[in-house]
């Protein structure tokens, strides 16, 4: 069997080690980095996470305690304590990620193409993004449409991605990994119909700001949400 390729590992759950031992369950979403188990190899400190919990059984620390997180959560943990993370420590599947690309990881972007990952070669930098000429008809409208239906999408970048598309995309203020998600999807869901797939279509939160800023390095925003109008007498009397 072998590894899952990047794009799919962001959509899975993965096992993560904890110091705790005593066998009681405890919330994943409130153990913090410093109380997840972290090994050590030639490159320094890193944090342990597992694809399965057979995995994570076979290669894991003996005895230990774990949790279940999303690999974009643990992917922007990560991130945000300038750690780099090791998929599957010890196992044949072992891959590892570098600090430097958690926050495209975090962001929910493929950094890196199947085939490289398959190799377990360290991470590099983001697909070739390229200005398109012309966005293809009717994805172009659906798209304008759907984002309009979507008062959470502040902005959207609409570019080439290696031999796909990308769609980057920026919350507004106070949105969640949920509102993305729910973003994600409905842009999928065009894609099936109109692009032959959603492996066509990778949709990125450019929340991250290295991310962000590859994307404004290539074109300014493909849709920008309009103002809302102001409401008239009669509407802020009735609140219409």
């Amino acid at each position: 069997m072998t590894e899952p390729g990047l794009g799919e590992l962001l959509e899975m759950s993965l096992v993560v080690p904890i110091r705790s031992s005593t066998g009681h369950e405890v919330d994943p979403a409130r153990v913090p980095v410093e109380s997840m188990r972290h090994g050590t190899d030639e490159g320094g400190r890193f944090l342990a996470a597992y694809t399965s919990a057979d995995v994570f059984r076979e290669f894991g620390p003996p005895g230990s305690d774990a949790i279940e997180l999303p690999a974009r959560g643990i992917f922007a943990r990560a991130e945000g304590a300038g750690e780099r993370v090791i998929i599957d420590p010890g196992a044949p599947s072992q891959i590892e990620v570098p600090a430097a690309v958690l926050p495209f990881l975090a962001a929910g972007i493929d950094p890196t193409t199947p085939e490289a990952m398959r190799a377990r070669r360290p991470y590099g930098e983001l697909p070739p993004l390229e200005a398109p000429n012309e966005v293809p008809q009717p994805f172009g409208g659906e798209l304008q449409r759907e984002l309009v239906q979507l008062p959470q999408v502040e902005r959207a970048w609409v570019l080439r991605a290696g031999t796909g598309w990308t769609v980057g995309i920026i919350l507004a203020d106070g949105a969640d990994l949920a509102t993305f998600d729910e973003v994600r999807n409905r842009l999928h869901a065009l894609a099936n119909e109109h692009l032959g797939g959603r492996r066509d279509l990778a949709v990125t939160d450019l929340s991250a700001a290295a991310v962000r800023e590859a994307y404004e390095s290539v074109a300014g925003p493909w849709y920008v949400r309009p103002p809302e109008k102001p409401k008239g007498i009669v509407g802020r009397l009735f609140g219409d």
